[in-house]
């Protein structure tokens, strides 16, 4: 797995993590079990977790002082007050 630390996060990456993902499963029963688990719960909850489609902010006119723009935030946001 270390070998993903040096790959861009690409398509490329997603593919590597998956050929490890695989190797594992085959060598150890129960992480096989435990990440066929995982993807069941993950397609369960289809769009619940990320929504579908692409996300597109814009922010225009005038002096902007604090900015957030994100997608499907868990947990606070502090912006320093």
């Amino acid at each position: 797995m270390t070998v993903l630390v040096d790959t861009a996060n690409t398509a490329e990456r997603a593919r590597e993590l998956a050929g490890a993902l695989m190797v594992r499963a085959q060598q150890n029963p129960a992480f096989a079990q435990a990440l066929e688990s995982w993807g069941r719960e993950v397609e369960a909850l289809g769009d619940a977790v990320t929504g579908a489609g692409e996300v597109t902010n814009t922010i225009s006119g005038g002096t902007q002082n604090t900015v957030v723009q994100a997608r499907d935030i868990r947990g606070s946001i502090n912006l320093g007050g």
